[in-house]
């Protein structure tokens, strides 16, 4: 199922549950570039690449962005 591309969600709830890791970590264990994470962090992650950094970092999407995921749905 695809979801909006305009639609956005914040960077905070990934580092909450990575729980203040190294950026490098984080893309590693999500499977992205350094420089993804700095885009995610400055302007938003994709709705569509939220639902495979959360499932990587072993929750679901919904669990990290309760509000704006049920809204992009």
């Amino acid at each position: 199922m695809s979801r909006p591309t305009s639609a956005r969600l914040p960077f905070e709830p990934i580092a909450s549950q990575t729980r203040g890791e190294t950026i490098d970590i984080v893309a590693a264990t999500i499977g992205v570039s350094r420089r993804t994470i700095h885009r995610w962090i400055n302007h938003g992650i994709p709705a569509e690449q939220a639902d495979r950094a959360a499932i990587a970092l072993g929750t679901h999407p919904a669990y990290l962005w309760p509000e704006q995921w049920c809204l992009i749905g």
